[in-house]
């Protein structure tokens, strides 16, 4: 129940008499933090003679929601809860020990500080003295008329002249540097005062919980935020030698909940309290028949769009994103030391622990797409834990290679990491002349030839295991007849779950070259054409 400070007051004033108000503040001691959102736990310490008395709470964070705000007690018995929105009022402030000790504080601030502009009085008193001195002296009018008693009384005059100005600049430069010495001192009491005048009269922009409470021990207060969360990051260094990858995890934390978090014990977890809980509804799915629509043929510009193939890449990163929200399996991870989190300012990054994960390290061509092959690593997560989506920075002998994102993987979920280009491995496919001009393609009424060359070279001093992508044409309609030939056969077909996807496993040595040919005939029906 969240209730104005009027009403409080007034529920105040109608309790029994015999039941005491208590100011305590909580101190924040635990947080878990959610990849979106935290709970945030506060314990304070209750001390009170027997009976049930009101309990206030001040400094929970504005917006703090009572619906997922829980208390417990060690030791000490709860009643009802409520929250209060506004300034909370003075309820005892010379009786809150609190307040005593911030008045302590205040009073021995101003104590230092007095003794140090007393210290600074008197330095200044000397220097004051030495001047005066010096202007008695040039004042004073000598009844002397011998000249020898003259000249030693000049002579005399000169040097206390001289050492009274020599004492009245030691003067002023001690003055000077204990003047300086007084900032440190001010401050302290500034912040003596400040820290008095929270207690006194806490900001309006904070949440005051008050409680019936009986007895006397710990009460943890336990409040969620979802001004707050984290990111884990990686740094994934290849291997070759060893055959693995060592992977070092990071985590990047923030918050803005209105409150620093000082000193917390952190817990990372991967569960998301605000995510989906439960399957979705499969709705009935009604089958229809009727007469043919017939569609009019778009334009080419458009036909030709409409043709294309979808964008790949992007609609992978989209479906990437959204089951990454919808994960339910949950881990979570203890920082070991305490941690200080400011309120909007920090993104903090913290190193969580390292990992190596076996790896076969090869090199893949894609032709089609890319005339140089790339060097990648291929096995399984073995750390036994789920791996959670994040930033990987690359790293392959000893360089960066470039950054690339990490999907989730489970554990024991087959993963691929990819490391850069290796320059020294080209790769050229080709559709050579067959008749006429046509490049690689030779066009009867009803057929069609496609021939491709793929040729790869080792231009390194180094061994690299290979493996070649490709495709060729498949069909699915029964009149339409593809017959393909691989010249060396293919090492896998319908790669990757992919129609039409050939791969090539095979060792290319330093310096090496080898040649991959496909030709395929299809053919179809004289009254079709083919698409």
């Amino acid at each position: 129940m969240r209730i104005s400070l009027t009403a409080a007051l007034m529920m105040a004033t109608a309790l029994p008499v015999f039941a005491d108000t208590i100011e305590a503040p909580a101190k924040i001691t635990a947080v878990t933090l959610f990849p979106r959102g935290a709970q945030v736990e506060r314990q304070v310490t209750l001390a009170a003679p027997e009976g049930t008395h009101e309990l206030y709470v001040p400094g929970l964070p504005a917006g703090t929601d009572i619906q997922s705000l829980r208390i417990s007690g060690d030791g000490v018995r709860v009643g009802a809860v409520s929250l209060i929105s506004g300034r909370m009022p003075a309820l005892d402030p010379t009786g809150s020990s609190q307040v005593q000790a911030a008045r302590a504080a205040l009073k021995a601030a101003q104590e230092a500080l007095a003794m140090q502009e007393d210290g600074l009085a008197a330095i200044r008193a000397k220097a004051q003295a030495a001047r005066d001195q010096i202007a008695f002296l040039k004042g004073a009018q000598p009844q002397v008329s011998d000249p020898a008693q003259l000249q030693a009384l000049a002579e005399m005059v000169g040097t206390q002249i001289l050492a009274a100005s020599e004492a009245a600049i030691a003067a002023e430069a001690e003055a000077r540097k204990a003047e300086a010495a007084l900032e440190p001192a001010q401050e302290a009491v500034k912040q003596a005062q400040a820290a008095l005048d929270a207690l006194l009269n806490p900001a309006e922009d904070h949440e005051v919980l008050r409680a019936s409470v009986q007895g006397s021990g710990t009460l943890t207060i336990t409040t969620f935020t979802g001004d707050a969360g984290w990111q884990p990051s990686y740094d994934l260094r290849l291997d070759r030698a060893a055959g693995a990858v060592q992977m070092e995890r990071f985590v990047s934390v923030h918050q803005a909940s209105g409150e620093d978090w000082r000193g917390v014990d952190l817990t990372l977890s991967t569960a998301r309290p605000g995510g989906q809980s439960e399957p979705g509804e499969v709705y009935p799915r009604l089958a229809r028949i009727g007469d043919p629509i017939v569609i009019s043929p778009a334009p080419k510009t458009f036909a030709r769009a409409s043709d294309a193939a979808p964008e790949p890449a992007a609609e992978a990163m989209l479906s990437d994103r959204a089951e990454m929200e919808m994960q339910g399996e949950t881990v979570t991870y203890h920082y070991p030391a305490a941690v200080d989190i400011r309120d909007g300012v920090d993104d903090l990054r913290l190193s969580l622990d390292e990992k190596t994960l076996p790896m076969e390290v090869l090199v893949e061509a894609a032709p089609l797409s890319d005339e140089t092959a790339y060097r990648i690593a291929e096995g399984t997560n073995a750390t036994g834990e789920i791996l959670l989506p994040g930033n990987a920075t690359l790293f392959a002998d000893g360089a960066v290679v470039g950054q690339a994102w990490l999907p989730m993987v489970a554990a024991g979920e087959d993963m691929m990491l990819g490391f850069g280009p290796i320059e020294g491995i080209r790769v050229s496919r080709r559709m050579p002349d067959t008749m006429e001009g046509d490049r690689g393609i030779l066009t009867k009424s009803n057929e069609r030839r496609e021939v491709v060359e793929i040729e790869v070279k080792n231009l390194t001093g180094q061994d690299w295991p290979m493996r070649v992508i490709d495709r060729v044409p498949y069909s699915e309609q029964e009149d339409l007849k593809i017959t393909t030939t691989v010249e060396p056969p293919a090492s896998k077909s319908d790669y990757d779950h992919k129609r039409g996807v050939l791969a090539w496993r095979f060792d290319l040595p330093a310096g090496a070259e080898k040649m991959l040919r496909t030709e395929t005939t299809l053919r179809w029906p004289i009254d079709k054409t083919l698409r």
